[in-house]
């Protein structure tokens, strides 16, 4: 244990919990010895916390050995764990989580300086003073280098400036774990599509080589790009489906590469991701 892990019972309870959580939010983990996804998930959760270096606790109840604390917040599936902000219970899941669900649920509930900076600057940026937004974001960003939310924005800023190399720079910090990973992603594949449609060339002369000549794949791949770059996004997929289908091999796997940087443009819940990727994967196999 260390001083933001410890194990709480029925007499310690309303003062390690109820009452530390109105200075700072406590996770509570109601667990049990014979449950196994228990044993997966505690060390998880103790990583997670200690990670945050005080910011959020974590409280340990085994629900056999304190079955009134389970009976009191209705326990019925373990494991269960439970945040307290305030004296009260803001959000809860049950079984085991990733580690990426487990940090977006804390991060929902902390307070934090830089955030505070974040949410002023988006209201400067709001109100067209973009150079004390950016200022503001920089500072936040000195003063928290961890908060990926302020990452984020300072690099949609440079990316929307042209300052592309930069944007990417602080993109590949963000961490998968970090609740914009998947923004991250997705501004990632702009970039790298913006990039491509300024070299692409003229989309009716690659229209014109593809209709002369079908497993011209090179005609392709710049086609598809400018199709994503117009937001023409499914016929882009098939652009690049159908350079699998010629060469799978072309320019190291293009076809496949290509519809994954689409995916990650989308996201996982576009309407086109799920279709399209059974696609590339019934090519692949």
């Amino acid at each position: 244990m260390s001083d933001y892990v410890f194990d709480a019972n029925e007499l310690t309870f309303e003062e390690s919990v109820i009452q530390a959580s109105m200075k700072q939010p406590v996770l509570v983990d109601f667990w049990a010895a014979w449950c196994q996804p228990c044993q997966v998930l505690k060390p998880l959760l103790k990583k997670v916390v200690e990670s945050y270096n005080g910011e959020v606790r974590l409280a340990y109840v085994d629900t056999d050995a304190e079955q009134n604390l389970a009976a009191q917040f209705g326990i019925r599936s373990l494991p269960t764990v439970m945040l307290f902000k305030d004296g009260a219970v803001v959000d809860q899941f049950m079984g085991a989580q990733p580690e990426s669900a487990i940090r977006a649920m804390i991060d929902k509930h902390m307070l934090r300086e830089s955030d505070l900076m974040l949410h002023q600057a988006m209201s400067l940026l709001e109100q067209g003073h973009e150079a004390e937004a950016l200022e503001l974001l920089r500072l936040a960003h000195e003063l928290d280098p961890k908060n990926s939310a302020v990452l984020f924005t300072l690099a949609r800023f440079a990316a929307h400036g042209g300052k592309m190399e930069d944007a990417l720079s602080m993109l590949s910090s963000i961490p998968d774990t970090a609740a914009e990973a998947g923004m991250a992603r997705e501004l990632k594949a702009q970039i790298h599509f913006s990039r491509q449609a300024e070299q692409a060339g003229d989309a009716n002369e690659l229209l014109a080589r593809i209709e002369a000549n079908p497993a011209d794949c090179e005609a392709r791949e710049k086609f598809a790009v400018l199709l994503v770059s117009q937001g023409q996004y499914e016929a882009a997929l098939q652009q690049y489906l159908n350079i699998m289908q010629i060469d799978r091999s072309y320019n190291d796997g293009a076809g496949r590469k290509g519809m994954i940087q689409v995916f990650e443009l989308l996201g996982d819940n576009h309407p086109l991701t799920l279709p399209y990727r059974r696609k590339m994967f019934g090519m692949l196999h």
